[in-house]
């Protein structure tokens, strides 16, 4: 009798601990999507409030303004607009710029996976993605684009321990 009601117990305490991360997870989702679709609030009228709005807009907009974030093992190593088109290469941790058309065959020896961890991770058209890796899964390469208005699901490459989001 006793093992039934622990059972229970179990099974319920288990429910509820679902229940509670789907409701974190979709309150998230649902503040995330309300905050890109705010409007922005009424200006007042006259030649100063003008000059005030003006530079409020601007400091808004570059506040607004999304980010390619690389996340590292477990901290920040990369940040750029997601407007500036560019190819970066992700080598060992450390975030730098290649010229386009850079492939992991053209680094040659460099580029084998028992030497250094090698993503590299290309912005363009306000979306970013992983075009090669040399990761032994290849999911960051799978998981497509990220772009300026479907963000929610970040490109991750566990066997590198990077994590590539836009805010």
């Amino acid at each position: 009798m006793e093992k039934s009601e622990n059972k229970k117990r179990n099974i319920i305490l288990i429910a509820a601990i679902l229940i509670l991360i789907l409701l974190s997870f979709g309150l998230t989702a649902y503040m995330r999507n309300s905050s890109k679709h705010k409007e922005p609030s009424e200006t007042t009228s006259g030649a100063s409030g003008s000059a005030e709005t003006e530079s409020t807009e601007a400091t808004e907009a570059s506040e607004k303004e999304l980010q390619v974030v690389v996340q590292y093992v477990d901290r920040e190593i990369f940040k750029a607009p997601l407007s500036k088109d560019a190819l970066y290469m992700i080598k060992d941790g450390v975030v730098s710029e290649v010229p386009e058309g850079t492939t992991l065959e053209s680094m040659g020896d460099e580029a084998l996976e028992t030497k250094h961890h090698i993503n590299l991770m290309q912005v363009k058209d306000n979306s970013v993605s992983v075009i090669e890796s040399n990761c032994s899964n290849q999911i960051c390469v799978s998981i497509g684009k990220m772009t300026d208005t479907d963000y929610d699901f970040p490109i991750t490459c566990l066997p590198h321990g990077l994590i590539i989001v836009i805010q």
